[in-house]
């Protein structure tokens, strides 16, 4: 848990320090524009303080503003035109620190009162939605705390959380929280589950990207194992257009990746240069699709991969309807497809040799 915060901050880090800029965004004067102030004990004068509004397209998200630390305090005033999550960072570059905290804003002006050293636990006020959403994570909070402590299996706490998480949003459905959270469990309950939670939401929540995303998780068809693919079709880097059906009579990787996922430029780096070269005789092919919203992101990750292979992308992210087709929530996922075209294998995350494994199954049947 601490290894993985570790690494989204140096991550932050890195990404932050790439597009940094001090030209701040030009705000409207209207009645969307809300103000966040930040007053946080030892927190040191002319550190940078990053805004971003987060995006189910985009890991990282948006960045909106960015400000300098003085006298312990920091604000914004940003135009937010409906309610969203945001994060702030405070970027020590110096001593290479990032600190982050998030939060939900609706219309109110948000305060968030802290310490430096734990400011990802500052007491924020002003936004019931942040309210809502700490409560619903402090679901998961408990269940961590009982399976620590030896008081549950893990059967026990995967069952749990998943049933009192469900439970607390079917009760609080009608938000813009409740439903972000409920598009995580989409490939894990039944359509008739989906469908009763968007009977519960209102007519802009329905209408919203999100409200949209949700319709189409029980819409949209979806790939099974076994069965024939559902055909991709996605821009090269140069502008080509390519579908993974020009590609019928080989034996297909398709993965699923993004700029943004250390492992899946391990995978890039490390395993898809060998299976390449191994099966380069054997009408093997792999077929990389980007999640990616930023052009400019994929095209230097593929470069800095060093990617020779078909490498495409609708910069969707990951609300990419192929993304829905084929139920991918970890990153990478990786599908082996038949000469048929027919899908035989998913594979979640990146475990190095267990592609060659399943790979050799079928050019080197026993």
């Amino acid at each position: 848990k601490k290894t993985m915060k570790k690494i989204i901050i140096i991550l932050c880090l890195i990404l932050i320090s790439c597009n940094f800029n001090n030209k701040k965004e030009t705000k409207s004067n209207n009645n969307n524009s809300t103000k966040i102030t930040g007053t946080i004990e030892n927190l040191k004068d002319s550190l940078v303080i990053v805004i971003s509004k987060l995006d189910s397209r985009n890991f990282f998200g948006k960045k909106i503003d960015s400000t300098i630390s003085l006298n312990g305090s920091f604000e914004f005033e940003i135009d937010n035109n409906e309610p969203s999550e945001y994060m702030i960072l405070i970027l020590d570059y110096k001593n290479k620190i990032g600190k982050r905290n998030s939060f939900w804003l609706d219309k109110s002006d948000i305060s968030l009162i802290g310490n430096y050293d734990n400011f990802e636990n500052s007491q924020i006020n002003g936004s019931r939605l942040t309210e809502l959403s700490k409560k619903y994570f402090g679901i998961a909070e408990k269940y961590n705390n009982q399976i620590e402590n030896g008081e549950i299996d893990m059967k026990d706490y995967q069952k749990g959380i998943k049933n009192d998480q469900l439970d607390f949003l079917y009760k609080n459905p009608n938000n813009i929280v409740s439903l972000t959270n409920f598009l995580g469990f989409t490939q894990n309950i039944s359509k008739d589950s989906l469908q009763l939670f968007h009977s519960k939401l209102n007519k802009k929540l329905q209408n919203s990207k999100k409200g949209i995303a949700l319709k189409n998780s029980f819409e949209i068809e979806k790939i099974e194992i076994g069965e024939s693919i559902i055909d991709i079709s996605g821009m090269d880097l140069n502008g080509n257009l390519h579908k993974i059906s020009d590609y019928k009579g080989k034996i297909i990787i398709l993965d699923f990746w993004a700029s943004w996922c250390p492992p899946c430029h391990n995978q890039n780096q490390q395993e898809f240069p060998k299976l390449k070269e191994k099966y380069k005789d054997n009408n093997f092919e792999i077929i990389s699709y980007s999640i990616d919203v930023d052009k400019r992101q994929w095209e230097k990750s593929s470069k800095t991969d060093n990617i020779n292979w078909i490498n495409l992308s609708n910069l969707q992210g990951m609300s990419d309807k192929y993304v829905i087709n084929y139920g991918v929530q970890v990153y990478p996922t990786s599908f082996i497809i038949s000469k048929e075209g027919k899908v035989l294998k998913k594979m979640e995350g990146f475990d190095y040799g267990v592609l060659e494994t399943e790979l050799d199954k079928i050019f080197e049947p026993k």
